[in-house]
């Protein structure tokens, strides 16, 4: 791609200054590839398009260079699929997220009645749950604002 900065190619009979209008960008032959052009300027440019031989040669490069690239897909080298992967995808995940769900309620149990059974004042008790449950609170609208995020996310599919 060109420098923002840099002069447009010029298109247009050879030996003279081409008119104005004849005046095109990379960037514009892209963006009417990918169809980003308004209607107005899809027009201007189709028009420039039918008096320039030369623009419409640059467009057909541009076009199988698009064409090439859209084309190309990417292979991760690192990625293997084997028998160990199947395992641990079928097997492995699903029984550590069992473990450390039972785990976790069992020792949320235990810290349960500990807390209620202990000789702590009411006052104290009550202000030791607002801190954990004010924890808990923002742990969850964390998770929850970072999962409808991730719900639209156009990027989310995209691998490395």
């Amino acid at each position: 791609m060109s420098d923002p900065d840099e002069a447009p190619r010029r298109f247009g009979p050879a030996g003279g200054d081409p008119p104005p209008e004849a005046t095109v960008r990379e960037e514009t032959l892209m963006r009417y590839l990918d169809g980003e052009l308004g209607p107005g300027e899809r027009e201007q440019f189709e028009e420039l398009l039918e008096g320039s031989t030369e623009l419409q040669r640059e467009l057909a490069v541009f076009r199988m260079f698009h064409h090439d690239l859209a084309g190309l897909r990417l292979h991760d080298p690192l990625r293997r699929h084997s028998i160990w992967d199947r395992v641990h995808r079928r097997l492995s995940r699903p029984i550590g997220w069992v473990l450390l769900a039972t785990g976790s309620a069992a020792w949320l149990t235990y810290m349960v009645y500990l807390y209620l059974s202990s000789t702590a004042t009411f006052l104290e008790k009550a202000m030791t749950s607002a801190v954990i449950i004010g924890i808990l609170l923002l742990f969850a609208s964390v998770i929850h604002d970072r999962y409808r995020e991730w719900l639209t996310d156009p990027y989310r599919n995209v691998e490395r």
